[in-house]
């Protein structure tokens, strides 16, 4: 993936979430698309996005509890992050909608 762009859908703007958030799907839809998750530390992404490690543990709650991502081990160094399809987040869009 070129380390220039983010590729972020665009109904992520319109769930409200925070930017540092936004900036994190980008980092592990990119790193996911090689083995289809994203493996790197809190630590990692804090270094990318020039944050604490804090900040990335609360992003990565944020896009968990949105269901844009899911984690498997999350407390362990093994952990695996798994991208979400374009037409999963799409649906929960139109649904939300509905419900509002």
């Amino acid at each position: 993936m070129n380390k220039q762009f983010f590729k972020i859908p665009l109904t992520m703007y319109e769930l409200e979430l925070p930017k540092r958030a936004i900036m994190l799907y980008g980092i592990l839809y990119g790193n996911a698309n090689k083995l289809g998750y994203a493996y790197g530390s809190n630590k990692y992404y804090a270094k990318l996005l020039n944050c604490s490690v804090r900040t990335i543990s609360n992003c990565i709650k944020i896009l968990n509890h949105h269901k844009l991502i899911t984690i498997t081990n999350p407390k362990s160094f093994r952990r695996k992050i798994f991208k979400k399809s374009k037409c999963t987040i799409c649906m929960r869009k139109v649904l939300w909608k509905k419900l509002q």
